[in-house]
């Protein structure tokens, strides 16, 4: 387990006088893990120091550079330390001196919010999802100079929560796309499928569950991977064994990293997205996966027959159909697998996420 702060340079600040200071929470950082190692990446790149403020045991180490100072937050997991780990933040980040604080996600906001009115400094918040409470919207609205989104999709649905139109820019997600496309590009292996989720609820999954099995009923030979863990994963495993599906479904814990992974695989299937980003989704397409995904989705780069296959998460029949497809017509799955990368080369490059973090972070400082 890492220390409560690590600090590895002695240097605050970088030589432009920015350093961003990240906050987030446990699960958005399960999620942004590679995304936030790209982040970090670019941000070294840049000679510019950074800190991230994450709860302890948070999927940090696989992301760690140099310059990155770490700070653990709370120390005690207690509710009757609050203002004694609240402390123990602030003196910490007063050895790093941020210039700038960086939410992602939420469920820090008023952490995040606390943190640059103590330091007198601006404040910035990435949000993936409209689904927040009226607490949230209002610290938001209040105390961030900037709210980020990593699609255009997402403004509407947080114009129609009540956040500030004005405030809103787009920075879309940064990747390095592989050289090759993965998407069956080993014709000697059976055809493969991930699914990547937290599993809450069976009936998020059904559907997709009852696709499989009449596809194998209907002599189809291939492997699906569930890849994750939740309240519905004894529902799902049960499943599984109750219709036959032992030989082709299999349930695994999140196994890291995510792009070998991927690499290893033909098809990602996104059965649910109640209209949120998925970070995921930008590192499949990254390896060169074909995605069939949940029409509801948001993100911009998931165009049906170009870029993905979407289908009716609620539908058995729909999702049946696009992954009959992508088995029948495996020249079609490559095609859109490379249009996707190529789609994430144009307009996700990590450069020119970081190049647009800086200059929000600048104009920014001068509000």
């Amino acid at each position: 387990m890492l220390q409560s702060e690590t600090i590895t340079t002695a240097r605050s600040e970088s030589g432009n006088g920015i350093c961003p200071l990240i906050i987030s929470d446990a699960d958005t950082v399960r999620r942004y893990c590679p995304s936030f190692r790209h982040l970090l990446f670019g941000f070294e790149a840049q000679d510019i120091s950074s800190a991230m403020v994450v709860p302890p045991a948070s999927e940090i180490e696989s992301f760690l550079f140099p310059r990155v100072r770490i700070v653990e937050h709370p120390v005690l997991k207690f509710p009757f330390f609050f203002f004694q780990n609240h402390r123990h933040l602030l003196s910490s980040l007063e050895k790093i001196k941020p210039s700038l604080v960086h939410c992602y996600g939420t469920a820090k906001a008023p952490l995040a919010s606390s943190v640059a009115a103590h330091f007198d400094i601006p404040a910035v918040i990435t949000i993936d999802s409209a689904r927040f409470s009226i607490r949230s919207k209002m610290t938001i609205n209040k105390n961030f100079n900037k709210i980020l989104v990593p699609s255009n999709r997402l403004t509407e649905k947080l114009t129609q929560r009540g956040l500030s139109l004005e405030k809103i820019s787009q920075v879309n997600i940064g990747t390095f796309a592989d050289e090759s496309c993965c998407c069956y590009s080993d014709t000697d292996r059976l055809p493969s499928m991930l699914v990547l989720g937290n599993f809450d609820r069976f009936s998020d999954y059904e559907p997709l569950l009852g696709a499989i099995r009449h596809l194998n009923v209907d002599g189809y030979e291939f492997l699906v991977i569930f890849m994750g863990s939740g309240p519905a994963e004894t529902q799902i495993r049960n499943f599984i064994k109750s219709t036959g599906l032992i030989q082709t479904v299999t349930v695994t814990p999140l196994i890291r990293p995510l792009r070998e992974v991927f690499r290893g695989c033909d098809v990602f299937i996104h059965p649910c997205s109640f209209g949120d980003f998925d970070p995921a989704l930008i590192e499949t397409a990254a390896a060169g996966l074909a995605i069939a995904a949940d029409k509801d989705n948001a993100e911009e780069f998931l165009q049906d027959g170009s870029t993905s296959v979407l289908f009716d998460g609620n539908d058995e029949l729909s999702i049946y159909s696009v992954l009959q497809k992508l088995l029948d017509d495996k020249l079609f799955a490559r095609s859109i697998a490379s249009a996707a990368q190529n789609y994430l080369r144009s307009n996700n490059s990590v450069s020119s996420m970081v190049n647009e973090l800086l200059k929000i972070y600048e104009s920014a400082k001068q509000h």
